[in-house]
């Protein structure tokens, strides 16, 4: 399998920024890519290669994440999961695409849920990788995740990589961030800053009401490592969705796709219809 990225990078200019991603395939039938936290197109440099020979592959970096893109100083009064589904749509229609897939990871879920809510007639499936939809969950049965609080503890102390860690490790077990290459933790610094913008975000009500009226097919994927609390997000999700597949990647923790690429690339082809790439 590839797993590299050389796909040229296009720049998209906002009325307050700029968003830069990239476009791979040919293919009619269209897949959105929406990263998490501290993540930008990188994120799914094993991903392009592989699912751009059977589908035509947007992977944007999200305004106020992205790195390669000049930032406005009032960014961050644009930072919610609302705007950034505006950001998406504003995207797909400078490309021309109407109707698409969307895959969102971690806080990206959020987004690709919100997107399929606001637009049903343009969402064609969602995929949902880990999402960090937690508001599915009991509030009782919401664990406490006092690394969010250590890990803007640290940046705001000026210690970067510490909260670096400190979050990875967060959402991805423990020892994590030591074992991260070092494109990922380039691409985690690059996006540092926008660790408070995280950490303070209101939490996001998922309304499944819509994407279940209009019959949209739920692919759920998730990591047998993960920890709490994604695995009770998708439990609670797969019954919430009327049209929804579940599938666990083994060894794999939060970062799945980077983890089994091959098995999460196929996932994804497989549910959207089209026959395995070998590679």
């Amino acid at each position: 399998m590839t797993m590299h990225n050389d796909y040229p990078q296009h720049t998209l200019n906002l009325d307050r920024t700029a968003l830069t991603f990239q476009d791979a395939g040919q293919s009619p039938a269209c897949l959105l890519l929406v990263h998490g936290s501290l993540c930008d197109f990188r994120f799914w440099r094993w991903q392009l290669p592989d699912l751009s020979a059977s589908l035509r592959v947007i992977a944007p970096g999200l305004p106020a994440y992205d790195a390669t893109a000049p930032q406005s100083s009032g960014e961050a009064a644009h930072f919610s999961i609302a705007q950034h589904a505006t950001d998406m749509f504003t995207l797909m229609d400078h490309l021309g695409i109407d109707h698409f897939a969307v895959l969102g990871h971690s806080r990206g879920g959020r987004i690709a849920a919100e997107m399929a809510t606001r637009r049903p007639d343009r969402v064609t499936h969602v995929l949902l990788a880990d999402p960090g939809l937690g508001s599915v969950l009991p509030e009782d049965s919401m664990p406490a995740l006092p690394y969010r609080d250590l890990a803007l503890a640290a940046y705001e102390s000026g210690d970067t990589d510490a909260a670096l860690e400190i979050f990875i490790d967060g959402v991805s077990g423990a020892g994590t961030w030591k074992r991260m290459v070092s494109w990922f933790k380039a691409m985690t610094r690059d996006q540092a800053a926008t660790l408070p913008l995280i950490i303070r975000e209101p939490l996001y009500e998922l309304n499944p009401a819509r994407i279940n009226e209009y019959g949209i097919p739920v692919t759920l994927m998730g990591g047998s490592d993960s920890p709490a609390p994604f695995p009770a997000i998708l439990d609670a999700l797969e019954q919430q969705f009327k049209h929804a597949s579940r599938h666990t990647l083994k060894p794999a923790s939060h970062g799945l796709n980077l983890a089994l690429p091959h098995a999460f690339n196929q996932i994804i082809l497989q549910a959207l219809g089209h026959t395995t790439q070998q590679s």
